[in-house]
């Protein structure tokens, strides 16, 4: 376990995206992000792996602010910048959450896939399991988005930003709680359903 993971280590290091011609010995929050972002692909394997970049970036460091992914000027300005950045992390996080969520979460159940109800139990219990993390990240986007709202100066990362302004005012084009709390019902249905067929077959 120990080689698996210095391997890994290893690896991030020398494939890490660099931000300044000297290459960094540490590994820093911002290194990891932009990793996500030019590595982003949307399946399965990928949601996992695009999952483990960001989660593991949450528990480093920010980079020197001269080598930050936006130029600030004042400690205010960096101050917004790194709860901006913590911010879309959980967003992205959430986002992930639900696309893997989506790859268990079958779209019906029906008599004649009975035959598999153990199976599609396991598949609908994993959907829960992310849908509830993908909860937990989206009430930490809406945190981390009204802290930055707080800090009433604007710096140079509009995109997110606006993104954060959008969800701290409910502007958000995509109600993740009601599309969560949708889901997870959902899934609550049909493990009754499979549960009411499998007292019947008994």
């Amino acid at each position: 376990m120990k080689q698996i993971i210095l391997l890994i280590i290893l690896f991030i290091t020398i494939s890490i995206f660099h931000v300044s011609a000297k290459p960094s010995k540490l590994i820093f929050i911002e290194q990891l992000y932009n990793l996500y972002e030019k590595n982003l692909m949307s399946n399965q394997t990928n949601n996992k792996k695009n999952i483990f970049w960001l989660e593991n970036s949450l528990n480093l460091p920010n980079i020197h602010p001269s080598q930050a992914i936006v130029v600030t000027k004042t400690w205010e300005e960096y101050v917004k910048y790194k709860i901006l950045l913590r911010f879309h992390i959980y967003y992205l996080l959430t986002k992930e959450y639900m696309g893997w969520g989506w790859e268990f979460d079958k779209r019906d159940v029906v008599f004649y896939n009975m035959t598999w109800a153990e199976d599609l139990k396991k598949s609908f219990e994993l959907a829960k399991s992310r849908y509830l993390l993908a909860q937990h990240y989206w009430e930490k986007t809406k945190l981390y988005a009204s802290e930055a709202n707080k800090i009433d100066i604007v710096i140079d990362w509009v995109k997110i930003e606006d993104l954060a302004y959008q969800i701290d005012n409910e502007e958000f084009d995509y109600d993740y709680d009601t599309v969560i709390e949708m889901r997870l019902n959902s899934i609550e249905e049909k493990l009754k359903k499979i549960d009411d067929f499998m007292q019947i077959k008994r």
